[in-house]
């Protein structure tokens, strides 16, 4: 047991570790997915959802959580060289955590702006993880990250937020939650008053419409009138074009239209009778 905790400075008496800490923990091999940082968030993750509270279980624990390579660098570690968690935290990180050039987090932090669909709360949170990320001796002033704060937001958001005139950086992310509030809220009525507008021109448009089908429609119906009350009637229509005119020119003055028959049949029939009765 010593030789596995050898570079740890433990305190007497040294308490039960936590009952089946083996399956809630996370190995750190240096080759998995998990970097440095990250294994060391979810180890204290653990530790205050356990309750882990004694700092000599919080040493063994996380040095249990080590494997492979990264396991055999702790035991190679200096006898008693880690008195503490937040110093066996540091030493873990510069041996195992991922090493980036200053200029580039220089750079990373001269050239930050908002992503699209960045919310202003991640905005803010890259922000001062990236300010914190330089080096001591290379961090600019906070008057100058003052400055550059707002240059990571579109001209509006910027402009609005340079004229609430924070004095210190916390200040000023708070101003721009509440810039980002009232700019969404003016968003948002600028959309109800556009549908607004949109029905109305909309209702304009059908209602002129269907005034416009109706005028046609009455003019067609006083054209048909005007056309009915010019076509002439049947008796002042012109005669029969078939006919020819000279036909009532044929008979002189004094003719007269004949019947069919010359005879006046019922004449005849009369004498006939006044014979029949002489006859009797």
């Amino acid at each position: 047991m010593a030789a596995r905790y050898a570079p740890l400075v433990l305190l007497a008496p040294l308490a039960n570790m936590p009952q089946d800490y083996q399956s809630k923990i996370v190995l750190f091999d240096g080759i998995g997915p998990l970097i440095a940082q990250q294994h060391v968030d979810k180890m204290n993750d653990y530790f205050d959802l356990q309750e882990v509270e004694d700092e000599s279980i919080k040493l063994k624990t996380f040095a249990q959580s080590l494997g492979g390579e990264v396991r055999k660098w702790f035991k190679s570690l200096p006898t008693n060289s880690i008195t503490d968690l937040p110093a066996f935290h540091q030493t873990f990180l510069n041996r195992w955590g991922v090493k980036k050039n200053p200029l580039q987090i220089l750079s990373k932090n001269e050239n930050i702006k908002r992503e699209v669909g960045e919310s202003v709360q991640d905005y803010c949170a890259r922000f001062n993880k990236t300010y914190n990320a330089i080096l001591v001796n290379l961090k600019p002033p906070q008057d100058l990250a003052l400055i550059k704060f707002p240059d990571g937001f579109d001209a509006n958001m910027s402009y609005q937020l340079r004229e609430r005139n924070s004095q210190i950086l916390e200040g000023m992310q708070r101003d721009v939650v509440s810039i980002e509030a009232n700019l969404q809220a003016k968003r948002a009525r600028m959309r109800i008053e556009k549908r607004v507008t949109f029905r109305e021109e909309a209702f304009t448009f059908v209602a002129e419409a269907k005034i416009d089908s109706l005028v046609r429609t009455m003019e067609r119906m006083m054209e048909r009138i005007n056309i009915n009350k010019n076509t002439p009637t049947q008796e002042n229509r012109n005669p029969n074009p078939t006919r020819n005119p000279q036909h009532n020119k044929q008979r002189g003055p004094d003719q007269q239209i004949r019947p069919p028959f010359q005879e006046n049949y019922a004449e005849k029939g009369k004498e006939v009778k006044k014979k029949l009765r002489k006859i009797r």
